[in-house]
């Protein structure tokens, strides 16, 4: 059984005060020390806080009266989430710097202290396979070396980021936009339920809150701010991910991007990034080196050794690259029949140096 605590069930009556926003439920809680002592306090100690108005106390006033406590702990329990605090020992510690934390979150699963070494990997929706496989290695390999992998549960990249963290047995933290009832995209159901169990999934939004799309930027101030670093694998130029990497820079943390195809559109957010002054990232290694962290103190990347390759298998592995490339590409560049690329793509393939994938082009896997 979820048990809440007082302070936590009177910062949900504080977030449901509907005219309050995130800033002015922090500043209340930091004026009066407590959610509770908040609630407790008169309507004119309320208006001496700063940026408080009368519509403000109303709303508080109102939300009071409707919030019901049993109502609240019975939905706590359906769902498997708890609130957490600005004051619990739990809360991200990270978060409590940036301008504007939430003074309460819903966690299902579990935050601790293996999170404070975290980094939030972000990129597009509409990705590419080259970006999905490159946002599935980084977190995978971050993964392995202890550092908690934060995204935002969406399509593409940020689902790939997660199931990379999960399937190297790491950790990792979704960040949602909407209430902790809802689970958006409604396709990452079972991933929820995998994030949850090996890390955590948080929101700063009530039941019932629909994620509607002013309610994502607010939500990338928190993926930013519970990390060390923001990496954006692929980004178009008008990208959720480059408000991420903005806020970021904001908040003090680095800002880290992985160049791709010059021609791609999906690439241009992040070669953006690079010219501005973002870290380009190949490996883990350049992610832990811009953290500031010594090398020895994390275990040395798993280098895959490539078999001995000779004759046209050679020739065919290192005209592949990590940009989907078709038969006759690949004939065109090593001088071989067809009918010999596609005998060494297969027995690339099964030694698992490259990938093929639908509509019949290739890959480079390592």
């Amino acid at each position: 059984m979820i048990l809440m605590d007082i302070d936590g069930f009177d910062a949900c009556v504080i977030m449901n005060a509907s005219r309050l926003t995130p800033r002015c439920q922090l500043a209340l809680v930091r004026s009066f020390g407590s959610a509770q002592a908040v609630l407790a306090a008169g309507d004119e100690e309320l208006l001496q806080v700063e940026g408080i108005r009368k519509q403000h106390v109303t709303a508080l006033r109102q939300a009071q009266r409707e919030v019901n406590a049993a109502q609240i702990r019975a939905k706590c329990e359906q769902y498997g989430v708890r609130p957490v605090p600005i004051n619990d020992p739990e809360y991200p510690p990270l978060l409590k710097e940036i301008a504007d934390p939430p003074p309460m979150l819903f966690v299902q699963g579990q935050l601790d202290t293996r999170d404070h070494l975290a980094v939030a990997i972000v990129g597009t929706r509409k990705a590419t396979p080259y970006g999905l496989r490159v946002a599935h290695r980084l977190a995978a390999d971050l993964a392995k070396r202890g550092f908690t992998v934060i995204s935002g549960m969406a399509l593409g990249i940020d689902g790939e980021a997660h199931r990379g963290a999960l399937e190297a047995g790491g950790r990792t933290i979704a960040v949602m936009a909407s209430g902790p009832d809802i689970t958006f995209p409604a396709a990452h159901r079972q991933l929820r339920e995998e994030i949850a169990s090996s890390g955590a999934v948080v929101t700063e939004y009530a039941f019932g809150t629909e994620p509607i799309r002013e309610r994502f930027p607010a939500r990338n101030r928190l993926i930013s701010g519970m990390a060390m670093g923001v990496v954006v694998v692929e980004a178009p130029d008008q990208s959720g991910a480059l408000i991420t990497a903005r806020l970021g820079a904001e908040q003090g943390r680095e800002v880290f991007a992985v160049p791709g195809d010059v021609n791609s559109p999906m690439s241009r957010g992040c070669h953006a990034l690079i010219k501005d002054g973002a870290r380009l990232v190949e490996f883990p290694e350049d992610v832990i080196e811009g953290l500031g962290i010594l090398l020895q103190t994390v275990p040395e990347r798993d280098r895959r050794e490539v078999p001995q390759l000779l004759g046209d298998e050679k020739r065919v592995y290192e005209a592949v690259s990590f940009t989907p490339t078709d038969v006759d590409v690949l004939s065109e560049k090593t001088g071989l029949s067809a009918a010999n690329v596609s005998a060494a793509l297969m027995l690339l393939e099964v030694k698992g140096l490259v990938q093929r994938n639908p509509g019949g082009t290739f890959v480079k896997v390592s």
